[in-house]
């Protein structure tokens, strides 16, 4: 699964950002010139546009105390958007609708390394977070969804 922009709508494939024209383009680019290896580029078109199909945007507009706007900041890292989708994701996350995770479950999450495939243990709760392979030493971040993410 690829890393997905969902507010701009892009994809990141080998390290640069593409919306779902910029595909479209290199695709039809491609396929003008006779060059057909560009399967790569289609599924990662499928996965965006599958991506932006099950999203809507809310446009909000939010009055806080500056004490509770600095309280909601902490949550994204000083990045607005960020921090008011952490909010929600907070809120609906522990709703009816679906089962709220138990702090102590939270703490047992192991992933693969993405290089050598060893098990990672996750201890804490914190996301995002640091993270590195004790078998081979690759490092990255685990984002709030629980995916690995290169350290920028």
């Amino acid at each position: 699964m690829s890393e997905i922009n969902l507010q701009d709508g892009k994809i990141k494939i080998d390290d640069e950002w593409f919306s779902a024209e910029d595909l479209t383009d290199i695709i039809q680019e491609k396929m003008q010139i006779g060059d057909m290896k560009f399967s790569n580029l289609a599924a990662a078109l499928e996965e965006l546009n599958k991506a932006l199909e099950d999203t809507h945007t809310l446009e909000i507009r939010l009055a806080l105390s500056k004490k509770e706007y600095e309280k909601l900041k902490a949550l994204g890292r000083g990045d607005d958007h960020e921090c008011v989708r952490q909010a929600i994701m907070a809120f609906i996350g522990g709703g009816k609708a679906e089962p709220a995770v138990k702090a102590e479950d939270k703490k047992k999450i192991v992933i693969k390394c993405p290089k050598c495939k060893a098990p990672i243990k996750i201890t804490s709760d914190e996301r995002p977070l640091a993270v590195e392979c004790s078998h081979c030493g690759m490092g990255g971040r685990l984002t709030p969804e629980n995916k690995w993410a290169k350290l920028k």
